[in-house]
């Protein structure tokens, strides 16, 4: 039977289109951040780093959602 992993603490980049990844690429270093790749549409980022993450972000003029669940 494959091992079944679940994890605490995990930060998800989601958006509706993956284009939009590459425009954030075009101002910052968005791999930095990134620790996996979910889906065409979600990244799982580093989520100690989700605050500097959104700051910088919104520095840049992109307004990001942040959910905690």
């Amino acid at each position: 039977m494959p091992e079944t992993i679940l994890h605490r603490d995990v930060a998800v980049l989601k958006v509706e289109d993956p284009g939009v990844f590459d425009e954030i690429r075009a101002v910052l270093p968005l791999e930095d951040f990134v620790l996996g790749r979910l889906s065409d549409t979600e990244l799982v980022i580093d989520p100690r780093r989700v605050k500097e993450l959104a700051a910088r972000l919104e520095s840049r003029g992109m307004t990001p959602l942040v959910k905690k669940a």
